[in-house]
């Protein structure tokens, strides 16, 4: 066997190592976070974000068994501490913005309210296609990326929302 061999199966043996222990530990780190994270749905996140540190760094893996598994339970502290304060500026810029808008509308006022029943009588999807560009100023190609359809699929919704918002809006009541 030469150099290059004994390094590519050393490296083969290292990755199965370090593969199986990240295996061993995962059901374990999931019940750290599941009986520390709210919602409980976060703690998936916060497993796959430790799993992925363990793996990029290792490395460093300890060789005891032990030491590995404490090694492995830093990391997962210190996932949970970054979620824990992402959550804390995730709420405190959520409780400003809800502070904000109690002054401030998010749409004009519309005493509209023909307007606003013919819209409404539109599907969801056109609804949000005539919303997009007449209330959010996006064009109808803008309007039609935002949604992920095409153009000139768009161009032709749009074509028929508003006529049928015209016909809404000049019948007789």
């Amino acid at each position: 066997m030469n150099y290059e061999s004994t390094a590519v199966a050393l490296s083969e043996a290292i990755s199965d190592d370090v593969e199986s222990f990240i295996r061993s530990i995962a059901d374990e780190l999931l019940g750290y976070f599941a009986r520390r994270v709210v919602p409980h749905e976060d703690a998936a996140d916060c497993l796959s974000e430790t799993l992925l540190v363990l793996w990029q760094r290792s490395n460093r893996l300890p060789a005891e068994h032990g030491d590995r598994r404490a090694w492995s339970y830093g990391i997962a502290h210190r996932v949970l501490a970054a979620q824990r304060r992402n959550g804390l500026r995730q709420l405190s810029l959520a409780t400003r913005l809800r502070e904000e808008l109690q002054f401030r509308p998010l749409a004009s006022e519309s005493g509209d309210d023909e307007a606003i029943t013919a819209l409404a009588s539109l599907s969801a999807r056109d609804r949000e296609l005539v919303t997009l560009v007449v209330w959010e100023k996006l064009t109808i190609a803008q309007a039609a990326t935002a949604l992920g359809i095409k153009a000139e699929a768009a161009r032709a919704r749009y074509s028929r929302a508003r006529r049928s918002l015209r016909l809404r809006l000049s019948a007789p009541v």
